[in-house]
């Protein structure tokens, strides 16, 4: 759905919450969730979240992506790319691989940033150390 450049392609929504709708509680989805109208609760979503110019959130997020144009106040993680437009303003702290803030947004939180590169080489090292820990030899009976 995000394009590598951030940009979202225009494909249609999965799920939409529009301008005039209301929602509360907590949301488990997949494919690509737009938020135009209010979302109070969790959202955790297998895919991406476009939260519109007058969308607002007030909960935590789980998500691959999510560019932000209105207000999103809670936790977000972003497996892939997190971006906050110039309309955009995010009070929360954050879990990201790629994070992106334009001129004029607003940012008020803790910045987490993962490297899948050292994370997968993490992991290597591991298996390698596993690999020579001695096998215990069988007692003799």
């Amino acid at each position: 759905m995000f394009k590598k450049n951030g940009n979202v392609s225009p494909q249609g929504f999965d799920t939409l919450i529009g301008n005039n709708a209301t929602f509360e509680g907590s949301l488990k989805t997949s494919g690509l969730l737009r938020i135009d109208g209010v979302f109070n609760g969790d959202i955790e979503v297998n895919g991406d979240i476009i939260v519109g110019k007058e969308g607002k959130v007030v909960g935590n997020v789980k998500t691959s992506n999510i560019e932000i144009s209105g207000l999103v106040e809670g936790n977000v993680i972003a497996t892939d790319h997190l971006k906050i437009s110039s309309t955009g303003r995010l009070l929360g702290d954050i879990d990201v691989s790629t994070f992106i803030v334009e001129e004029k947004a607003t940012f008020d939180g803790k910045c987490k940033m993962k490297n899948e590169i050292v994370k997968g080489m993490e992991v290597i090292k591991g298996l390698k150390k596993e690999q020579n820990i001695p096998k215990k030899e069988k007692a003799q009976a």
